[in-house]
């Protein structure tokens, strides 16, 4: 056996390399990930639904009160009441206007019998002149008293009928059917003149009143499309008005619509108006799911493209028009019948391989 070094060494470096021979060096790829997608479907306009807020109000809504100021004497209206035309709802203190119709009438009276002896003096004065007794000077100013007597039976009179309109006007009355919906009085309460006290709200006539902000307004023109909703309850929108001025503090513009007169409202429910309008413009409606924050606070849209045979994904800068809580308009770098990913972008990137697992038509 040749045991010298350089037989030694030599037999190491065979050693080596017949081991480095033996290892296998293994790469693994890994495997194009499954992605649910749909087809891009491009449309010449798309809708934008506007729900709006307004409120059920009528017309004829009144804030009544008394014509003249005074004490409350009696209220025979409780909040939640229905009223009809011309029903007592509260009375005032009417003390001083029976005394004063009392003192008219004595008055009255009194002119009636100074009236009466005025003629009989008349009477019997006109007679003794015929005889030649009598001056003319006495007949003039037995006349003029006459006339000075039957001026202030008039005014008497004129003083009186002014009493029962105020006693008249001492009974609030109910100016239409209706209900009691606010009671601001109690017996006795001193009241001004015009004072509000009680709040009716009429038995019919109720309507619907939206704001509808005036760039919408302008940028529909005559083309409207109404639909209210009370609640779940879809209601028949006829319109009836519109106001000609803008709201101060709103912008808006409100309109008036009729209700069903079957049914009951209550002044001041909330009622919602869908407002349709249609934009021209080349688009394409995507769920929100579909969408992925790009660079530069644009929105990415992920697309699977085939590149020799594989699909393949592409980053796709896009524009949204607009978008609800389900779904987006959009348009951008994208063509109409590419594959988008609609779902769980979180674990894909760009230039990843996959496979179309599901189509959504």
């Amino acid at each position: 056996m040749n045991n010298s070094p350089k037989y030694l060494v030599l037999t190491t470096l065979l050693l080596a390399l017949g081991g480095c021979q033996q290892q296998n060096t293994a790469v693994s790829v890994a495997a194009p990930k499954p992605v649910q997608t749909a087809q891009l479907s491009f449309q010449p306009s798309y809708r934008i639904q506007h729900r709006l807020v307004g409120e059920v109000r009528n017309q004829r809504t009144s804030s009544v009160g008394f014509e003249l100021s005074g004490m409350i004497n009696q209220v025979h209206a409780e909040l939640g009441d229905k009223v009809s035309s011309g029903q007592v709802l509260a009375q005032l203190d009417t003390d001083l206007l029976d005394t004063e119709a009392l003192q008219l009438d004595a008055k009255i009276s009194q002119l009636k019998a100074q009236i009466d002896l005025n003629n009989s003096t008349l009477k019997r004065q006109l007679a003794l002149q015929e005889k030649g007794y009598q001056s003319q000077q006495q007949l003039d100013e037995l006349n003029s008293q006459q006339q000075n007597l039957l001026a202030q039976l008039s005014q008497a009179q004129s003083a009186l009928s002014g009493n029962q309109i105020r006693l008249n006007k001492s009974q609030l009355k109910a100016p239409f059917n209706g209900t009691v919906s606010q009671r601001q009085l109690a017996p006795g309460q001193v009241v001004s003149a015009g004072q509000p006290l009680l709040t009716l709200v009429p038995s019919s006539g109720a309507e619907a009143r939206v704001g509808v902000p005036v760039m919408l307004l302008n940028k529909l023109g005559n083309h409207l499309d109404f639909h209210l909703r009370h609640g779940q309850q879809q209601l028949e929108a006829q319109l009836l008005g519109q106001s000609a001025s803008v709201d101060p503090v709103t912008r808006t513009v409100d309109l008036r619509f009729a209700l069903p007169t079957e049914q009951s409202w209550f002044d001041g429910d909330l009622i919602y108006l869908d407002l349709a309008e249609t934009v021209t413009a080349s688009s394409a409606e995507v769920p929100i799911s579909a969408l992925i924050s790009g660079m530069r606070g644009r929105w990415n849209l992920m697309v699977a493209k085939q590149h020799e045979g594989k699909w393949q994904l592409e980053r796709r800068d896009i524009t949204i028009l607009h978008a609800n809580h389900s779904s987006a308009v959009i348009t951008g770098a994208v063509e109409a019948d590419e594959y988008y990913v609609t779902a769980g972008l979180q674990a894909l990137v760009q230039g990843q391989q996959v496979t179309l697992a599901e189509t959504v038509q």
